[in-house]
């Protein structure tokens, strides 16, 4: 004899299927990622420095991975970075930290250059020891002073090599001008003036009469 089990009784309530939602909640994650998308910036459209040092736009004068190299505070730096033209001109930038005189090196035209290549660009005395960062005011002739925060690194590791020579050093730079010569820019510090040496006194003859 087959005995047959009763169906449970069906719910009178109409109940949504899983299937039915699913779609649904799809919709509702892709629009709350959508407005999460519009509100926050994209990683790759942010500006970043991937060196040590910073960025400086003058025009047609560019500089990259500014940075001052010094042993100690108040002690002679250099200038390390790339320096690029891309104007028809030779252009002579000035480089000066707060209540000092300036610097300056030569950018030639159409040209792409170390600061810290050939000829170094020196500073006399920097304000500040390694690891902080000082003011520096960048100019050209062609565009407006840029004032800057440039880090102050020690001469170690990628800039072992870097290394101010004396205070007040001369910083001299050549450059191929516009109309085809060549043009030079030095500065250096006049040297003493030696002292006289003093000057012997002839002596007397004596004459002896035959």
């Amino acid at each position: 004899m087959i005995r047959r089990t009763p169906l449970a009784a069906r719910s009178t309530g109409r109940t949504t299927p899983l299937r039915r939602l699913l779609p649904v909640c799809l919709g509702l994650a892709a629009l709350a990622l959508g407005a999460c998308q519009t509100q926050s910036v994209v990683q790759t459209q942010r500006t970043y420095n991937p060196a040590d040092g910073v960025p400086v736009d003058l025009g047609q004068v560019q500089l990259r991975d500014l940075v001052v190299v010094t042993s100690g505070k108040d002690k002679p730096g250099v200038l390390t970075g790339a320096i690029s033209n891309k104007g028809n001109d030779a252009q002579r930038v000035a480089f000066a930290l707060p209540n000092a005189q300036p610097v300056f090196t030569e950018a030639p035209a159409h040209s792409v250059q170390s600061l810290s290549g050939s000829t170094q660009v020196q500073l006399p005395s920097v304000p500040a020891a390694p690891g902080d960062v000082v003011t520096l005011t960048v100019q050209s002739p062609t565009a407006p002073a840029a004032v800057v925060t440039v880090p102050v690194l020690p001469p170690s590791g990628y800039y072992s090599t870097l290394g101010a020579t004396s205070s007040g050093s001369s910083t001299s730079t050549s450059s191929t001008s516009s109309s085809g010569g060549t043009s030079a820019t030095s500065t250096a510090t006049p040297t003493s003036t030696a002292t006289p040496t003093s000057t012997a006194t002839p002596s007397a003859t004596t004459t002896t009469t035959p």
